[in-house]
C-alpha cells in the first residue's frame, strides 16, 4: 500500500525538567521532523512522575498549542512515552509438567504467558513482558515449539510501574481536547534506536543520564535483560552547586561552564582548577571546589549504576559491546571518561550522538539539536509510531502543501513570535555577558593581588591603570538595550538583577584597583622614597 504523504505522527515526553512535544512523518524511510515544542517544568512533574495535575495538564496544552502552530493542523492523539523512577524489571519463572512426553505446542507456550501475567504486583502495573528463554526438561531451548518433553519452563523479564504513573498521565489528558494513541516505554523504544544490533547481541549497557533520573538498560544476546530508572540525575548536581549560594540557574550556567567529569592530568587542566569564580553575590570558589561538589554526584551515580549491573546477574565480561552513553548528562564533557576509568570495569564507553535511522530536521525547527543525546529518547518515541495524529486545518501555517508555504500568519501570532524570539536571544546575550563580567571581575582581583605585592614595578601599575579603566567598556550600549528589553518582563527578573550585582561588583573591583595603583604611586614616589630613606637615616 503507498506511503500516506499526510500521516503525521506526534509524541510526548514529560521529563523531570521539561515537557517536549514533536511532530514529524516518513518521507523515503527517513524520519522528518517537522515540529518541536516544550515547556519548562519545576514541580508538577518530579523524577517523571507526574505531581500537579493541574500545572502539567497547562503544560501539556501549552506544547499542543506550540505544535499546533507549527504544523498548521490540529493535533487530535498523541503517543505519550512512560518513564520515572517506579519503572523497573522483575523477572519471573513460571513451568508447566505436561505429565508425560509430549510435543510442546503454542498453547504451551500462551499458558506460560498467563501464569507470567497472573502473578501479582501489588500497587503497581505491567508495561510489558519480554522472554527470557526457555527450557524443556532442564535443556535451554530458543523455540520449544515442536520439541519433546514432559515439563516446560519459561522465563520472563516483567517491566512495571506504579499506577500512579499511568492513570495520573491519562487524568490530564482527559482536561484536554487531545487523547492518547498509545503509551510507549520509553527506555525500550530508546534503546531500540540507540543501540545496534551488534551492540544487543554482544551484550551492552545503555546509561540515559536524564535531570532527575538515570536509567539503565541491559542487553545480551539480542534480549533486554534488566531495566531500571533511578531516581537521581544530573539535575542533583545542580542542586548541590546551590550550597555555593547561588540560585539555582546560576548553579545549572556553573555547572554548563565548568562541568567536567574528568579533569585531564596537564597544565591546562590545573591551571584552569586554580582560577576562582565570582557568584552573583559578589563570593569567589575555586574551580577544584566546584569540580569537587561534581565529582562527587556523579561518583553516586556510577555507584548506583555499578549495583544495577550486579543485580543483573550478568558479569562484566559479557558486556563485549561496552558503556552507551545518552541523555542530557551525556553532553557533559569527558563524561565517557569517568566512566571508562570508573569501578564498572567496562572500558569501552561511547556516546551516542546519532540513531540508527536517518533523521531530518525541518529548518523551522529551532529548538531541537538531533546530534544531542537529549533528543535521542523523545525522536525515538516518534519513531515508534504508527498513526496519523492530525486532523483538520488550524489557525496557523502549513508547511507541507507548497502552494501555502508563504501563508501569512496573523499579525498579533507573528508579533508574538518575534517577540519570544526576541526574549529568547536577549537571554542569551546576557548569559555570554554575565560571564565574561566575571571572567573580568576575576581578572581584576588577579591584578589587585599583583599590585599589592609588587606596586614598585611601574609596569604593571600601568597595565592595571589599563584594565581598571576600560573594565566597565563590557558593558556596552548593546548590554544596556538587552537589559532594559528583560526588565520589562517579570519572568527575567532574576536573571536581570544578578547581570547589575555584577555591574556592580565590577565597578567596585575597578574602584579597588585604582585605589591600590594611586596608593603604590604614592608609596613608591621620588618623595616618598626620599623620606623613608629620610626616616631610616633617623633610626639609625
Amino acid at each position: 500500500m503507498a506511503e500516506n504523504k499526510e500521516n503525521i505522527i506526534v509524541a510526548l515526553e514529560l521529563g523531570t525538567s521539561r515537557i517536549s512535544g514533536i511532530a514529524g512523518k516518513k518521507v523515503n524511510g527517513n524520519m522528518q521532523i517537522l515540529a518541536y515544542a516544550e515547556e519548562q517544568t519545576t514541580n508538577c512533574i518530579k523524577r517523571g512522575i507526574v505531581y500537579n495535575i493541574d500545572q502539567t495538564t497547562q503544560c501539556i496544552k501549552n506544547v499542543i498549542e506550540k505544535l499546533q502552530q507549527t504544523l498548521g493542523k490540529t493535533i487530535s492523539q498523541v503517543y505519550v512515552g512512560l518513564g520515572g523512577q517506579s519503572v523497573r524489571s522483575i523477572r519471573s519463572k513460571v513451568a508447566t509438567d505436561l505429565l508425560t512426553q509430549a510435543y510442546i505446542t503454542t498453547s504451551h507456550i500462551d499458558e506460560l504467558r498467563r501464569k507470567s501475567y497472573d502473578i501479582p504486583y501489588p500497587n503497581c502495573e505491567r508495561l510489558a513482558t519480554i522472554v527470557q528463554g526457555y527450557t524443556v526438561d532442564g535443556i535451554a531451548t530458543e523455540e520449544p515449539v515442536g520439541v519433546m518433553g514432559t515439563k516446560i519452563e519459561g522465563e520472563y523479564l516483567n517491566i512495571i510501574a506504579r499506577h500512579q504513573l499511568r492513570s495520573n498521565i491519562e487524568t490530564c489528558f482527559n482536561n484536554t481536547n487531545v487523547s492518547i494513541a498509545d503509551t510507549r516505554l520509553s527506555a525500550y523504544e530508546l534503546a531500540e534506536n540507540v543501540l545496534t544490533d551488534q551492540d544487543k547481541r554482544a551484550g551492552s549497557v545503555l546509561i540515559d543520564l536524564g535531570a532527575g533520573t538515570t536509567t539503565v538498560v541491559i542487553y545480551t544476546n539480542n534480549i533486554l535483560r534488566h531495566l531500571v530508572t533511578l531516581p537521581i540525575g544530573m539535575a542533583n548536581i545542580t542542586q548541590d552547586l546551590t550550597a555555593l549560594n547561588v540560585e539555582p540557574a546560576e548553579a545549572e550556567q556553573i555547572k554548563l561552564k565548568y562541568g567536567n567529569a574528568h579533569p585531564d592530568d596537564n597544565d591546562e587542566s590545573a591551571e584552569l582548577m586554580a582560577q576562582t569564580y565570582t557568584t552573583s553575590f559578589g563570593q569567589t570558589h575555586k574551580v577544584a571546589e566546584i569540580q569537587q561538589v561534581i565529582e562527587a554526584r556523579l561518583t553516586e551515580i556510577i555507584k548506583n549504576v555499578e549495583n544495577q549491573i550486579q543485580k543483573s546477574d550478568y558479569g562484566y565480561k559479557e558486556f563485549i559491546g561496552g558503556i552507551v552513553l545518552t541523555g542530557g548528562g551525556s553532553n557533559m564533557k569527558n563524561i565517557e571518561k569517568v566512566f571508562a576509568d570508573s569501578k564498572l570495569k567496562i572500558e569501552k564507553v561511547r556516546i551516542a550522538r546519532t540513531l540508527n535511522q536517518p533523521v531530518i530536521k525541518n529548518s523551522t525547527v529551532t529548538n531541537l539539536s538531533i546530534d544531542s543525546g537529549m533528543a535521542a529518547s523523545i525522536i525515538s518515541l516518534l519513531m515508534s509510531g504508527e498513526e496519523n495524529c492530525v486532523g483538520e486545518r488550524f489557525n496557523g501555517k502549513d508547511m507541507f502543501r507548497a502552494a501555502e508555504a508563504d501563508e501569512k500568519i496573523g499579525e498579533k501570532q507573528q508579533r508574538e513570535q518575534e517577540e519570544a524570539k526576541a526574549e529568547a536571544e536577549a537571554v542569551e546575550r546576557l548569559e555570554t555577558y554575565k560571564n565574561a563580567i566575571r571572567d573580568k571581575i576575576t581578572e581584576l582581583e588577579h591584578t589587585l593581588k599583583d599590585v599589592k605585592e609588587n606596586g614598585k614595578d611601574g609596569k604593571l601599575r600601568k597595565r592595571a591603570s589599563e584594565k581598571a579603566d576600560d573594565a566597565e567598556s563590557i558593558q556596552d550600549d548593546d548590554y544596556k538595550k538587552t537589559i532594559e528589553l528583560l526588565e520589562q518582563k517579570d519572568k527575567y527578573k532574576q536573571t536581570v538583577k544578578e547581570a547589575k550585582e555584577l555591574g556592580e561588583r565590577l565597578a567596585k573591583s575597578a574602584d579597588n584597583l585604582k585605589e591600590a595603583v594611586e596608593k603604590a604611586k604614592k608609596d613608591n614616589s621620588p618623595w616618598r622614597k626620599f623620606l623613608n630613606t629620610l626616616g631610616d637615616l633617623a633610626d639609625d
